[in-house]
């Protein structure tokens, strides 16, 4: 076969349109034949960016929320304002929790819409991160452990994420409600602690730690974490069963309690933020690709998304 020859098909099998005309019906119609190309999308980043806004996106919920219940909400209706007293969680626990600036309309409604700037770049992260985790074990770079505990963690962080919106679906106006309020506030709550561990254990093996902090401190950082979150979850648990831990009628044991929820936000929310921070310009980056791969069908179109770690 000539040289001519065999350029002319390898010419004709790379058009990307090729244009036919009925002779019967006289409709022009237009086939696509795809070929390998070059990806649509290309972009690097670090993952870490993902975390950032997202934390960063529900501190900015709290804030927001804050300012328009102390502005626009009237609890109880005909009160003029908002009366932090008047609400079923002050009632039942004798302080307010920092969701109640979250919980009565227009606040709420607001919230709702806020929330998004949490939870798509969160979810976005969890599951960038999987894939970031399941390279590094391939290559050797992290322990089988941490794979195994990314593979088992990662659907139910990635579940409670997209869910924690439901606080809002139900305001705590009395016991039923503020269990259907709180679970998925836990759910989330056990999320932030089970994504700590992967996130410590992860730059902490790749010794990319910030500041190089010691493996010992991360420990005891972690411990302290799931012992706070643990102890206010047994803490309100007891209060819905009618059976207190703590009886936060005496001013010392309520501003303990208080502390201890403020606490809790430092170092699962404040405290991440900064590091996600930090580690979104350690250098370590991850690129995506986005493309349209040849499926063999005429007239078919096939999307195809690759994930690469730049180590």
């Amino acid at each position: 076969m000539s040289s001519s020859k065999v350029e002319g098909e390898e010419m004709e099998t790379s058009e990307l349109f090729e244009d036919h005309k009925e002779a019967a019906s006289g409709v022009e119609t237009r086939e696509i034949l795809e070929t390998p190309s070059e990806p649509m999308l290309v972009y690097t980043f670090n993952i870490e960016i993902l975390r950032f806004w997202g934390l960063l996106g529900g501190l900015s919920l709290l804030l927001i929320g804050t300012f328009v219940t102390r502005v626009f909400v009237e609890f109880p209706e005909g009160s003029g304002g908002f009366d932090f007293e008047a609400t079923y969680i002050y009632s039942l626990f004798h302080f307010n929790h920092t969701c109640t600036v979250l919980d009565f309309n227009p606040a709420k409604t607001v919230s709702a819409i806020v929330i998004m700037f949490h939870t798509v770049p969160m979810n976005l992260f969890i599951i960038l991160s999987y894939y970031r985790v399941r390279h590094d074990y391939e290559r050797g770079h992290v322990p089988r452990w941490l794979w195994l505990y990314t593979k088992i963690t990662t659907p139910y962080v990635f579940i409670a994420m997209t869910y924690f919106y439901m606080v809002f679906v139900n305001s705590p106006i009395d016991k039923p409600s503020f269990i259907l309020h709180y679970v998925p506030y836990m759910s989330w709550q056990i999320a932030m602690m089970l994504m700590a561990i992967r996130q410590c254990a992860h730059v902490s093996l790749l010794h990319v730690m910030p500041f190089n902090i010691p493996r010992v401190v991360i420990t005891v950082y972690l411990g302290i974490l799931f012992a706070t979150g643990i102890f206010y979850t047994i803490f309100i648990w007891s209060f819905i069963a009618g059976n207190p831990v703590m009886d936060t009628t005496i001013a010392s044991r309520r501003h303990f309690s208080m502390t201890l929820m403020y606490f809790f936000n430092l170092i699962a929310v404040i405290i991440p933020t900064i590091f996600s921070f930090i580690e979104s310009r350690n250098g370590r980056t991850q690129t995506f690709h986005f493309f349209n791969n040849p499926c063999g069908v005429v007239g078919t179109n096939s999307i195809g998304v690759v994930d690469t770690n730049s180590i």
